[in-house]
């Protein structure tokens, strides 16, 4: 008899046990449906939301030639051929030919509007940037009696270092306006250029004719490069108004290309 009212235990547990673990309460049933319910509609968000980026991205590749990144952490891999360059109207500066009449007419707009443009600095080959990057560590090290270490370190900060500058594309031009240029107190590419009216305008309306200010301000962390509202870069209309829209630097802007 005992065996037999211990038989009945175990068989009742065992079908209690069983009954737990393929069955559940409503309660549990809809906390169960609810989360996949939540995991699904976080899922389709995310995709949605994705989609809806990249529906709005300019129909671009990241390896089209006007996107080409150069910069601290990328070396050109191939300069600008001398056919491809073209000479600006100030007779004095060089740009890839393919940019150079958006350009003129940037320029053209901006002296409607009472900001004429003064090019400091566009095309620089390889080795011009090298003659200039040596000089600035020269200097250091016979007027500051640096270390070479040092001097180049140093001149790392303002100068960059040959094979690693935008100027060497042909794509970037480095630009104030006249009033600025005729009244600047320490040197004409200073970042307190930004709070300039021509430097604003310049933000303003250079992604109209493809160009963008290249180094923003707090970005040095994504550029390597510090807050330049001198510093433009071609990167096409529609990519340059994308960029300026959503207020992008173009390491962001190529990663969003890449994604697609």
């Amino acid at each position: 008899m005992k065996k037999t009212v211990g038989l009945l235990s175990v068989i009742i547990m065992f079908g209690m046990t069983a009954y737990s673990l393929f069955y559940s309460t409503p309660a549990e049933s809809d906390a169960k449906k609810e989360t996949a319910t939540t995991y699904s509609f976080e899922k389709k968000k995310t995709t949605k939301k994705k989609n809806a980026v990249q529906k709005a991205l300019p129909d671009s590749n990241a390896n089209d030639w006007n996107l080409v990144l150069v910069g601290p952490k990328n070396k050109i891999e191939k300069e600008v051929a001398e056919s491809q360059l073209t000479t600006l109207s100030d007779n004095s500066h060089q740009v890839d030919s393919r940019i150079a009449k958006d350009y003129e007419e940037f320029s053209e707009a901006a002296t409607e509007a009472g900001f004429p443009l003064v090019v400091i600095s566009a095309f620089r080959s390889v080795d011009s940037q090298k003659e200039v990057f040596d000089t600035n560590v020269n200097g250091l090290i016979s007027g500051n009696g640096m270390s070479e270490e040092d001097a180049i370190a140093k001149t790392k900060e303002t100068i960059t270092e040959p094979g690693y500058s935008e100027h060497h594309t042909g794509l970037a031009i480095d630009v104030v306006d006249q009033d600025w240029y005729n009244s600047y107190s320490s040197q004409v590419l200073d970042a307190s250029y930004g709070d300039h009216p021509g430097a604003k305008w310049i933000a303003e309306n250079a992604p109209k004719y493809g160009f963008i200010i290249r180094y923003l301000k707090d970005r040095q962390d994504i550029t390597g490069i510090t807050y330049e509202p001198w510093h433009i870069r071609y990167v096409g209309k529609e990519n340059a108004e994308y960029i300026s829209k959503h207020d992008l630097t173009l390491e962001e802007f190529l990663k969003q290309l890449s994604a697609k």
